[in-house]
């Protein structure tokens, strides 16, 4: 099956390249892990709580915390993305422990990813709308049915149109219209893709569930599983791209 096969390719590109994926990826995401931890976790905090008088006695300063928080994670994963993408496209070796910043890729690549999910969130959105509305007398089941529907509808228009981002990080800007139709007829491969990614996501976080997602161990061990989930996700719009637009062949 080649969702499989792509899954387990973009893998096997990561541990087979573990030197260069810690030298690309490294040093960005001690970033965006320190930025986490000194202005993302406070806020995290008082969300989990959820309680109103815990939402009223947060400082400003917390919330602030989150947003460069934020601000810093969105731009260390684009670093990450694009230098990734470029490291196995182009063969971008990456020569020090800090990853060449290519901030117009990088522009390009948050643009696109944007517009993407800006179409997924519109067609989500009324798909789920009509299906909730065929479906809303069966209840909790009709619910659930609702939501299946929409991370379908989600995930099949995103691997449709993913060769976009990695085009823009080697700096080959392609139309949706392109995308959609060099990755015809990948619907089952996309399931399969989807699946494996689900289920594989599920396992590494159990042990958080033994050790306590707060914990030192948790915080540790989700820092480390987040770092490798982000890399073989890239890995898979890498995979994707070179097998369906540059059709290279799936080692």
């Amino acid at each position: 099956m080649k969702g499989w096969e792509i899954f387990a390719h973009s893998v096997r590109l990561v541990f087979s390249n573990i030197d260069a994926a810690l030298k690309i990826s490294l040093l960005p995401y001690a970033i965006s892990a320190l930025a986490f931890l000194f202005l993302g976790l406070p806020a995290m905090a008082v969300l989990e709580d959820g309680s109103t008088a815990a939402l009223m006695a947060a400082d400003s300063s917390v919330w602030f915390g989150q947003l460069v928080y934020f601000l810093v994670s969105i731009i260390t994963a684009l670093w990450i993305a694009v230098s990734w993408h470029r490291y196995v496209l182009v063969e971008e070796y990456p020569d020090s422990w800090i990853p060449k910043f290519h901030g117009s890729a990088m522009g390009a690549y948050f643009v696109r990813g944007f517009l993407i999910g800006l179409l997924i969130f519109g067609i989500v959105i009324v798909a789920s709308l009509l299906v909730g509305l065929l479906t809303f007398w069966m209840g909790p089941l009709g619910a659930g049915i609702t939501g299946l529907v929409a991370i379908a509808t989600a995930s099949y228009i995103f691997y449709r149109l993913c060769p976009i981002l990695p085009a823009a990080a080697v700096g080959k800007p392609m139309k949706f219209g392109e995308a959609w139709k060099a990755t015809d007829g990948t619907g089952a491969t996309i399931a399969v893709l989807v699946l494996l990614v689900i289920v594989a996501s599920v396992i590494i976080q159990l042990p958080t569930t033994f050790g306590g997602a707060n914990s030192l161990f948790g915080i540790a061990y989700s820092l480390i599983v987040n770092w490798l989930s982000m890399l073989i996700g890239v890995s898979v719009l890498t995979t994707f791209y070179g097998h369906f637009i540059e059709g290279r062949a799936i080692d």
